[in-house]
């Protein structure tokens, strides 16, 4: 009876881990439809603000907004707090970069590299918070970054969306590392006692200051409000379905499935984002691409199917 349950749960998540990867894939299409025009600048503020709204409405429904006063006895602590200022400001950073990358590379460079953030996720939470690395992580390492020369391959036989298109993957491998990191610090400041409705309050209103502020510094808050309607409601709705979609199709999955098997969902992101490029932008796209960002999909399913049994449990 418990396996038939098990099963039955599993089924139900299936969906849901589905649901995350359609979500972030169309975000990726959004994004790249908004930076053609726009001051990438201004893309993690806009990106941002679904998430925000989100954070809000969770702890209002969870009633967790004690966890973060001083004078509450369901106070969590300044050093459960800290991490998720510390991922908000990593995130913003690494979205910056994000935001170039897809500029110069388009939609199926720049997705591949990026979605190594699970490796490097993984790589931290070894070094500091003591997780097991099982040997198949090494192997998926290694067929991600022959995805990556076997896309570039591809590339430099094609059309490239730019003159200076490879820069789109050392730039998108650094947001990856800036997400792993966030992900380390998420994990380690849920380890100490807070909600997960606290952690996205906490890491979205930060993220925001940090993009609002970046804006001010470089002098370009110009170029929010010059941007066109239709720029702006691509960015909004990359958040809506990043920030929103994904996220609580993801938070779903994780309840019903292990954390391995969604997260090795979530390595088809770059494939249907692939497709996606591909059929509504015109993004050039060969076999020979085609099978790099496979290799990058199937290395990094290796890392999240192989990983130790007890961190597999939801």
């Amino acid at each position: 009876m418990e396996t038939v349950t098990t099963t039955s749960a599993r089924r139900r998540g299936e969906p849901w881990a589905i649901g995350q990867v359609f979500g972030y894939a169309s975000a990726n299409i959004f994004d790249r439809l908004a930076v053609t025009h726009v001051d990438p600048l201004i893309g993690p503020l806009l990106r941002g603000l679904p998430s925000l709204l989100l954070g809000c409405f969770l702890v209002w429904k969870n009633h967790t907004l004690d966890q973060l006063r001083p004078s509450s006895p369901r106070f969590i602590g300044r050093r459960a707090i800290l991490p998720f200022v510390l991922a908000g400001v990593l995130s913003t950073v690494g979205l910056f970069i994000y935001y170039f990358a897809i500029r110069v590379g388009g939609v199926i460079i720049t997705v591949p590299a990026l979605e190594t953030y699970v490796v490097w996720g993984t790589i931290f939470a070894w070094f500091f918070l003591g997780e097991k690395v099982h040997g198949f992580v090494l192997l998926g390492v290694g067929l991600i970054a022959g995805g990556l020369v076997v896309l570039s391959l591809g590339q430099l036989r094609g059309q490239p969306i730019s003159p200076v298109w490879y820069w789109a993957i050392p730039l998108g491998i650094f947001t990856a590392l800036s997400y792993g990191i966030s992900g380390a610090l998420w994990r380690e400041g849920q380890l100490r006692g807070a909600h997960q409705s606290t952690a996205i309050l906490v890491q979205f209103v930060t993220s925001i200051f940090v993009a609002l502020a970046g804006l001010v510094l470089l002098g370009h808050l110009s170029a929010l409000l010059s941007a066109a309607w239709h720029d702006v409601v691509a960015l909004l709705v990359s958040g809506v379905l990043s920030g929103i979609i994904g996220i609580y199709c993801m938070f779903t999955a994780l309840r019903l499935m292990s954390v391995a098997r969604v997260y090795a969902f979530s390595a088809l992101t770059p494939l249907i984002a692939a497709v996606f490029a591909y059929i509504f932008l015109n993004e050039y796209l060969s076999g020979l691409m085609l099978a790099g960002v496979v290799a990058v999909s199937i290395g990094v399913i290796l890392t999240q199917l192989y990983r130790p049994r007890e961190e597999r449990q939801a």
